[in-house]
């Protein structure tokens, strides 16, 4: 499997299960159950191989503790940010964070980008944001949760970089998912603990449908565990960008599906810039 057919793989999954969250009733919380699920389901088959990894390489065991730690953190932020604004206008800004990824892996990991790749990631900042604020009081609304959303993409910044350090030392696909499952058991003990603080019950008060449960669990996981292996050849900032046309894919199927109407020009030409910017840096990390 090439890079960009994982991360071409990842975005499918990861729209799948985005959709499924925004269909379910807040208070059953969907992330909780399908992080949870997601560790419970993939664990015995890949975190030996994981441990085989980290056995020859240490250095993911830290990697695996910083990104859970910061993936954990995002999933705190986001959702917080959601109780402010909506997902339409939050999401797109909290993944507004390939230029500073761009910025650290040129001045901390010594890569270099070309001029046409500055230039793409910076059209894909300017789509997100005109998706961002495409309702008629989007502006308005993302200025009651823009704190939260940009420590989102902060903590994006940091799993990232974390992510493409421990991607050279995952010898495959199976060791990623792995690797996944010990960084969402990390993240999934701030979402039981938010859930608690909310709500006073360890354990949302609903169940989502059972159908939206097997394909988020495995959507989740196995969305992220592909954006790692395609690391592994892609600097960060290309990967973390590529996957940002699956906020396109949310974009159109939330107006046709949906039926999200608000705003749809706007957000059809931020679509369209960032499918811009997803074809040239597909074309430069070819």
């Amino acid at each position: 499997m090439t890079p960009l057919m994982a991360v071409g793989a990842s975005v499918l999954l990861h729209v799948s299960w985005n959709l499924l969250t925004r269909r379910t009733p807040s208070e059953a919380n969907f992330l909780w159950w399908i992080v949870g699920l997601y560790v419970l389901i993939f664990a015995p088959f890949s975190l030996p191989d994981y441990l085989r990894a980290a056995a020859q390489a240490p250095e993911l065991y830290l990697c695996v503790a910083i990104s859970g730690t910061s993936n954990g953190l995002y999933f705190l932020a986001l959702r917080r940010a959601y109780t402010l604004a909506p997902a339409s206008a939050v999401y797109p800004m909290a993944r507004s964070s390939p230029l500073l990824i761009a910025i650290v892996e040129v001045l901390f990991f010594g890569h270099s980008f070309p001029l046409l790749s500055w230039f793409a990631i910076l059209l894909a900042l300017s789509g997100l944001w005109m998706i961002a604020s495409s309702a008629q009081d989007g502006v308005t609304r993302l200025s009651r949760a823009w704190t939260y959303a940009l420590f989102a993409a902060a903590m994006t910044v940091i799993y990232s970089l974390s992510d493409k350090l421990a991607a050279v030392n995952i010898p495959d696909f199976r060791a990623a998912l792995g690797y996944v499952c010990v960084n969402f058991a990390i993240s999934w003990i701030f979402l039981l603990l938010e859930q608690k603080w909310r709500t006073g019950r360890w354990k949302p008060a609903t169940i989502p449908p059972v159908y939206a449960l097997i394909i988020g669990a495995s959507g989740v996981g196995t969305a992220y565990a592909l954006v790692i292996y395609a690391m592994r050849a892609l600097p960060a900032a290309y990967a973390v960008t590529l996957t940002n046309a699956g906020i396109v894919l949310t974009v159109l199927l939330g107006i046709v599906w949906l039926k999200e109407h608000q705003g749809w020009r706007q957000r059809l030409i931020g679509s369209s810039l960032v499918v811009i910017s997803v074809i040239v840096v597909s074309i430069m990390a070819d």
